[in-house]
């Protein structure tokens, strides 16, 4: 396989990943807990007048963020498998052939919410059983690239900035899987909730001007349907949860590039000690 020399570095993607939520929260700051300039107004009059409620919701920008990140891991992952087949590596190849599939699942469930159409409208499932049915259902989305590191991992452990990187991502993904399922079995996420509730209103960051949107938005959304989520799970299933899947997507694709910059680097020595020689 004749490729082109890739120009785009894994840190690229960490700037474009972190950089994007880092602006997120400036503009959370700024907005929905300072009002600076009176940007609230912007939203005042909408039915969820809370900025983050909009970047972070279901298909909001960081969620396509993430699939973006996700289609492109899919991408980076099966082009390091056709290069890495090509060189007689098939161990390597193995283990990014799995992530590309990996991802490819991941993808489908992020981008076509599937655990909520199989479980919750196909199924019926009450609150209880719905989150054992989700902790059963990442396990087995998780198998997939578990099972790469535990067979595989040993072959791509010399670049130590993908296994960092991979790391980090197992991490963040891991922290996003146990809040949205096994953490509501014993009240967690409600836990968590409030917790953000408590520290955005708190007196130093919006205070009781935003828990009056906050208690006004509640009922507007109780009013609209009684199974809408409010507030305080909004916060742990959007602002949060988002947040560590984004960061989870940014560290697996970095991971990929970060793996083509390597073999790239050691085929670059080749030629240079041929040359030598």
């Amino acid at each position: 396989m004749n490729f082109k020399e890739f120009s785009l570095k894994y840190q690229h993607i960490l700037i474009i990943g972190l950089g994007f939520l880092g602006l997120s929260y400036v503009l959370i700051y700024i907005s929905d807990i300072k009002n600076f300039f009176g940007t609230r107004e912007i939203y005042a009059d909408t039915f969820i007048p809370l900025l983050w409620n909009r970047l972070f919701t279901e298909g909001g920008p960081i969620e396509m963020l993430q699939w973006l990140f996700l289609g492109l891991l899919i991408i980076f992952s099966a082009y390091l498998t056709g290069i890495l087949r090509e060189r007689k590596r098939g161990k390597e190849a193995m283990f990014w052939l799995l992530f590309a599939v990996a991802g490819m699942f991941m993808l489908m469930e992020d981008a076509g919410d599937l655990r909520d159409y199989l479980f919750y409208e196909q199924l019926g499932l009450s609150f209880f059983y719905l989150r054992i049915a989700e902790t059963f259902y990442f396990l087995v989305l998780a198998a997939i690239p578990i099972f790469a590191v535990i067979k595989y991992g040993k072959y791509i452990k010399k670049s130590k900035v993908t296994v960092i990187l991979l790391a980090l991502g197992f991490i963040f993904y891991g922290a996003a899987a146990f809040i949205s399922g096994p953490a509501d079995l014993i009240d967690g996420g409600w836990y968590i909730g409030g917790v953000m509730y408590n520290f955005t209103t708190s007196k130093w960051m919006g205070g009781d001007e935003l828990k009056h949107i906050y208690e006004k938005t509640d009922l507007n959304l109780l009013e609209d349907d009684p199974h809408n989520l409010n507030v305080t799970y909004r916060l742990k299933d959007f602002l949060l949860e988002e947040s560590l899947e984004l960061l989870g997507a940014t560290m697996l694709l970095a991971s990929a590039v970060s793996y083509l910059q390597f073999i790239q680097i050691k085929k670059h020595k080749k030629r240079k000690k041929k040359a030598i020689h």
